[in-house]
Parts: structure tokens; C-alpha cells; sequence
């Protein structure tokens, strides 16, 4: 895209911002930032939700239309063409929000203009107000970076929410709305994708005027999506695409930040977190290797949010962990709470692989609402019995 088509749909860019840049660690305070982990009511059915979700929106995703490649003569909308040449209708429909799929979210909404001075971020002039953020798992890795620039007026036409983000691998996340396509007789039917092959990486758009719409594509330096409301334009999106082409983020710039939000510790400091949560393995006279808790703040105060366990007895070895925060995927391979699962369920789902996950309602901090929790068995050494055994330590 011409410099003029970027400035025109993303407002002045700062000429200094040009040059390629590097983030400075010192710049990027994150001190008086809220803190915040998110906790969500639980549906019903978490893994029938989950696995809904991937079907729609990933199941099919990878279309078989041509490929075309890339030139300077494109436009914004040939990025579209499948999508834009349709004559299927868009529908949506609500979806019960599971949980987050990550631990703890940081806002670095006050690090915009340090962000924009390091040439990290584009300055998008008629975008004022942002939510800029940094999501970790449970065990202190990052899952993902979101930067989202929001215009608002008096005028429906002046609606725009701009998101980029970025995560080390593919994020497969639930979402409240669900977004499909419907023909004349009202069958659902595929996403339209189109692909583009630019400088070697492939590129998948998806969405219309008037619709959301988003661009994808995959390096080996993480997995990338822009996301455009259904007010923003083919041109607005692209050029945001441009611009980070230009200026790939560096992801490992934002790991740092893990150590603000997170207490690495163990269980003799914690005896009591997620004490509900895990087997009594000394009872089933096992011995622990290792008993690893994390805490997260939340609100001012610091609340378990990871849980890592091994235990041995003789030849068996066992490791036990707990999430707080897991992605679409992790939900869709649960087999259901412990008073659930049957021997026979049990010694199926590990047929052929060595884990398992496991949900557990908890209460957190007293409070009246409820929060999921995936705990995952994964058997190192031992058998299919081994496991059973474990999981009657809560009453089966």
C-alpha cells in the first residue's frame, strides 16, 4: 500500500516511525498499572461450548480457494475477494463466555506514547482511546499481546475498533458472539477465505464491508491477527497489516512483564491453594518431586492461579497441573468433572496418549460466583489403574 493510502486510513504516521526500531525495556514502566485476572461464570457444558466454537470458526478455516500472490498493484479489498464477491448473508449468534484462556491480563494502556516514541507501535491519530494489554498463563509463559485503538462520534459511520494481536502459536479463544454464514435456505455454511502469499508467508482474510473482518497469517516468530469492525474499511485494516510488515512486533519483548504480575513460589509457602483441586497423593503413598504454585494479583491481592505437581511411587510417575486459564482446545479434550468420569472413560480417553484434563468448579475468595479449572493428569510412567486410582481420592 502507498504511504498516502496508509495515511489516509490510519491517520498521520510520525516520520520518525519509519526506521526500524527496537523496544527499550527501561521505557515500558508498568508501575500503578491495574493488575487483573478475569474470572467468568461458568457455562454448562464447557467442552460442548468449546469444541461449538472451534467448528465454526477454525474447523474449516483453511479453504481450498487458489492462492494468489502478492504485488504492489493490489488493493485492500483483493485481500477480500472471496469473501467480497459473495452473495451469502452474514448471521451471528450469542455463545456463553467459558472463561479466559489465559491467567492474568496486565493493562499497559499508559505505555501508548512510549510505545508509539520506540516506533513499536503505529501513531493513529483519530483512534484516542485504546486498550492495550499483556495476557500470561498460568505458569508465568505469555500467551498473548492485544492492542486495540478505538474511535468513537456522534456519528455510527465514526465507529472503529482496530485490534492486532499476537501470540507466540495459534490462539484458539471462545468468543461471546459467533460469527457464520447462511445461504438462501438458511444453511450455515463455510467462512470465506481468501489466501495470499506475500514474501513467502501466507495470509488468510476473512469478512466483508459492513462485517467484521480479519487477516491472519503465521511466521516464525509467532501468529499474528488484525482484526476491523463492521464499520471499518477493507483499507483500514490493511494498511494496519502494512504497517506491522514493516515493523514486525518482537514478542519476547513482552515476557518481562510477567514478573509484575506473578508470585512464583511452591506449596510449602501456599498449602492451601487449589487444596481442593489435588489428589491426596501421600495418602495413595506417592512422594513429591516438585509442588510448584503461582499466584497472580488480583484487585490487590494475590490469588492462586497455577499449580504444578510430580509424584513418584516406585516405577510410577506422575504429574499433576491445574490452570486457571485454558484455551478452546485445552476444553474441547476435558472429560468432564471427577464424579463424571468412569473408569472406562477414563482408560479410553488415555488410549493412545498419556494426559487427560479434568474440570473442577471453584469458589475464589469466598465469593458468591464460580470459576473453572482444568487440571490435566498426564501419566509419565504408569498405566491407565494408576490414574483411576488417583481420581477416587475425590470421592468417585
Amino acid at each position: 500500500m502507498k504511504a498516502d493510502k496508509l495515511i489516509d486510513a490510519l491517520g498521520e504516521i510520525r516520520d520518525d516511525f519509519i526506521e526500524d526500531a527496537e523496544i527499550n525495556d527501561a521505557e515500558i514502566n508498568v508501575t500503578g498499572e491495574k493488575i487483573w485476572i478475569r474470572y467468568v461464570v461458568a457455562a454448562a457444558c464447557l467442552c460442548v461450548i468449546a469444541m461449538s466454537w472451534i467448528l465454526i470458526s477454525h474447523g474449516m478455516r483453511r479453504s481450498t480457494h487458489s492462492v494468489q500472490q502478492w504485488s504492489n498493484s493490489m488493493t485492500a479489498a483483493d485481500y477480500f475477494g472471496n469473501s467480497r464477491n459473495s452473495k451469502d448473508k452474514g448471521s451471528s449468534a450469542s455463545a456463553d463466555l467459558v472463561m479466559m484462556p489465559y491467567a492474568v491480563s496486565l493493562s499497559i494502556n499508559s505505555q501508548r506514547e512510549a510505545l508509539e516514541d520506540s516506533g513499536i507501535l503505529p501513531f493513529i491519530s483519530d483512534h484516542t482511546d485504546q486498550d492495550f494489554r499483556v495476557a500470561f498463563n498460568g505458569d508465568g509463559s505469555l500467551y498473548k499481546v492485544s492492542f486495540m485503538w478505538m474511535r468513537r462520534g456522534e456519528n455510527i459511520q465514526e465507529y472503529s475498533d482496530l485490534i492486532f494481536t499476537a501470540a507466540p502459536a495459534e490462539l484458539h479463544e471462545i468468543s461471546d458472539v459467533v460469527y457464520f454464514r447462511t445461504d438462501a435456505d438458511g444453511n450455515t455454511i463455510p467462512p470465506y477465505i481468501t489466501t495470499t502469499v506475500r514474501d513467502g508467508i501466507t495470509i488468510y482474510a476473512e469478512g466483508t464491508e459492513n462485517e467484521n473482518k480479519t487477516v491472519t497469517w503465521q511466521t516464525d516468530q509467532g501468529w499474528y491477527r488484525i482484526s476491523g469492525s463492521f464499520k471499518d474499511s477493507y483499507e483500514a485494516v490493511i494498511a494496519l497489516l502494512d504497517w506491522f510488515w514493516i515493523h514486525p512486533l518482537n514478542l519476547a519483548a513482552f515476557e518481562h512483564f510477567a514478573n509484575e504480575v506473578f508470585v512464583f513460589s511452591d506449596r510449602t509457602e501456599y498449602p492451601d491453594a487449589f487444596r481442593d483441586q489435588i489428589p491426596d497423593f501421600a495418602l495413595l503413598g506417592y512422594s513429591a518431586e516438585t509442588e510448584r504454585v503461582n499466584l497472580g494479583m488480583a484487585e490487590n491481592s494475590m490469588t492462586p492461579v497455577w499449580f504444578d505437581g510430580v509424584y513418584t511411587r516406585g516405577d510410577i510417575r506422575i504429574r499433576w497441573t491445574i490452570n486457571t486459564g485454558a484455551d478452546a482446545v485445552a476444553w474441547s479434550k476435558c472429560i468432564g468433572r471427577p464424579s463424571e468420569i468412569t473408569e472406562k472413560k477414563l482408560s479410553d480417553a488415555l488410549s493412545g496418549m498419556d494426559q487427560v484434563n479434568v474440570f473442577f468448579d471453584m469458589v475464589v475468595n469466598d465469593t458468591p460466583y464460580r470459576m473453572p479449572a482444568m487440571a490435566t493428569l498426564t501419566v509419565e510412567r504408569g498405566t491407565a489403574d494408576d490414574a483411576w486410582e488417583i481420581l477416587q481420592t475425590f470421592g468417585n
